[in-house]
């Protein structure tokens, strides 16, 4: 508690010169936190360790994957999706340990977070050996810096979300059982919840960041951060906290919740809405009824797409027709191309404006080139090669022509050649109805528009396969478990959990069954390292419906072949 004493008489010395600097800051409409008509901006304090300059593009392009924050630590993306990190730790720390400040640790925040489905491993599986071994301080997709100004004496930590959040995943060992303490870059993290996160989120701030709740706040925040600064302590306590309850109170009376649409399930995120947040087309104060969410792919494969999302929707101007691309097609300006249209994912992804977003599609480009030589965990148990060989045929007979060609190696195949196929499989339609003229206008019309062009469709897009072996539950929306149950359409359970599961590497997915109760239960002996959710195929967008015709023409022998080979990809 001395130590308490002491900040808080440093406090009083430096208000007046505070004050004194944050008035001249403060906005006309009475926003306490003036120091956003003066923008404030952190690097990620990971990335900051390597000197990226000194690096090929393709390990510059990894290291910005894993840690690069977009121009995301900002006073700009506090507005939008970053938080202050110092008193969001230490609210969500309080709220998992019951108001309990002698349970409040480090350690306690990594188990917090790990049950939304972030990472907090020890090691990285595919990170290059001869670059330098990251430290990972903070869970993997959450980027964290400290912005600062001198005069006045400003300063705040803030975190945001980065790629791995939804672009990692834990691996997996021989018998399909997850290892949290090692992850791997590019992967499907098919455990995230970001809705579960923004729900604890708030019960958390409205709870401990009151006025009543303050000295145990502060004592929770000095004991997770005790390098905190005075600056810092002065910025939250005269601004941050001030705007922050007001904002929540705001919120209560209003929409109740962080966010006005749920932003995912377990495994699958709402971009959609997201974007239409940034866009504003969702009228302040109004809750949408409706969303629909998109399972997270694998990164395997993705260079040879000419266009982005499941429906299609994102290509540059100029190249509106779908087209096949082969391996000589992917040159410098088509990676160029591709990276336009990625960078944009930081508009909805991390609040970022679009003149931010092209700022950093040459940051993109090292990450394309990181992707060409990307390949996903290989499957984790010896194959059948016989197996395999029969199913590589039968692959190229009923599947290439929608999912992309494949060379004839069996030991790691690569993809070769992709369509960039749209059609109609039966799968389910509210993701198509959902992205509407009015999205694509206002992308196509905004500063974005010269990168990038936005359409609506009536098809998806088929993806490659690449890495599909560990990226459960299958189609767009998430609503399969496994890939023996997407071949045998009568196998798809009604409700299944997903997050922090195992893998059934014989069925290839979610790691259960049908328990005699009619539910779909994990196996007892697996203890899921995420806390999981439900999917319930008969809820809007849940749809587990399509792709039977495709099967119809296999018979038993000829599915099991294709499960073997889809293994390898």
């Amino acid at each position: 508690m001395g130590d308490m004493v002491i900040a808080r008489a440093i406090i009083r010395y430096a208000l007046g010169l505070f004050l004194v600097g944050l008035l001249a800051l403060m906005v006309i409409d009475g926003d306490p936190i003036g120091i956003f008509t003066g923008r404030i901006a952190a690097r990620s304090s990971v990335l900051e360790t390597f000197d990226v300059k000194e690096l090929s593009s393709a390990d510059r392009g990894l290291v910005y994957f894993a840690f690069g924050d977009f121009s995301g630590l900002s006073s700009d993306t506090l507005r939008v999706s970053a938080a202050p990190w110092t008193v969001t730790t230490a609210a969500l720390a309080l709220h998992a340990a019951d108001g309990n400040v002698d349970r409040v640790s480090s350690d306690l925040i990594s188990e917090i977070f790990r049950g939304f489905g972030f990472h907090t491993p020890r090691e990285i599986g595919n990170w290059p050996a001869d670059l330098p071994r990251p430290e990972l301080p903070y869970p993997l997709g959450q980027n964290v810096g400290t912005a600062s100004r001198l005069l006045p004496p400003i300063a705040i930590t803030i975190g945001n979300f980065g790629c791995p959040a939804c672009h990692s995943s834990v691996m997996y060992d021989k018998n399909g059982r997850p290892d949290p303490t090692r992850v791997w870059l590019g992967a499907p993290n098919t455990s995230i919840n970001l809705q579960a996160y923004t729900d604890a989120l708030y019960d958390s701030l409205r709870t401990y960041t009151n006025e009543a709740q303050d000295d145990l706040l502060w004592h929770a925040i000095e004991k997770l951060h005790p390098e905190l600064s005075v600056r810092e302590r002065l910025t939250l306590e005269f601004a941050i906290l001030p705007l922050l309850r007001r904002q929540l109170a705001e919120l209560e009376v209003t929409i109740g919740r962080l966010l006005p649409y749920r932003g995912s399930l377990a495994g699958a995120t709402n971009g959609l809405d997201s974007l239409r947040a940034r866009l504003n087309l969702i009228p302040p104060g109004s809750l949408v009824e409706k969303s629909v969410f998109n399972s997270v792919p694998d990164l395997g494969g993705r260079l040879y797409r000419d266009r982005f999302l499941n429906t299609g929707a994102y290509t540059t101007p100029g190249h509106e027709e779908p087209r096949e691309i082969q391996a000589e097609n992917i040159t410098p300006a088509h990676r160029r191309r591709l990276a336009a249209i990625v960078a944009y994912f930081t508009v909805p992804s991390m609040g970022v404006t679009p003149e931010t977003a092209i700022s950093h599609i040459g940051d993109v480009e090292d990450v394309m080139a990181w992707m060409a030589d990307y390949r996903p965990q290989p499957f984790p148990r010896q194959l059948d090669r016989t197996l395999l060989a029969e199913g590589r045929d039968v692959y190229a007979a009923h599947c290439a022509s929608c999912h992309g060609v494949y060379d004839d190696n069996l030991d790691t195949p690569r993809i070769v050649s992709f369509p960039n196929w749209l059609g109609d499989v039966g799968t389910d339609p509210r993701r198509l109805e959902l992205f509407g003229q009015d999205v694509a206008d206002a992308l196509n019309q905004s500063v974005y528009g010269v990168y990038i062009h936005a359409r609506t469709s009536t098809e998806y897009s088929a993806p490659p396969l690449t890495g599909l072996w560990a990226s459960a539950p299958y189609f767009h929306n998430g609503s399969v478990p496994t890939l023996r149950a997407l071949m045998y359409a009568d196998e798809r359970p009604q409700k299944f959990k997903v997050g922090g599961h195992a893998v059934d590497l014989d069925t290839v997915g979610i790691a259960g069954a049908m328990g005699v109760d009619g539910e779909w239960h994990y196996p007892p002996d697996v203890t899921p390292w995420s806390t999981p959710a439900e999917v319930d195929t008969t809820a809007f967008g849940l749809g587990n419906d399509g792709h039977e015709a495709e099967f119809t023409p296999l018979n038993d022998a000829e599915k099991r072949a294709l499960l073997e080979y889809l293994k390898a990809l």
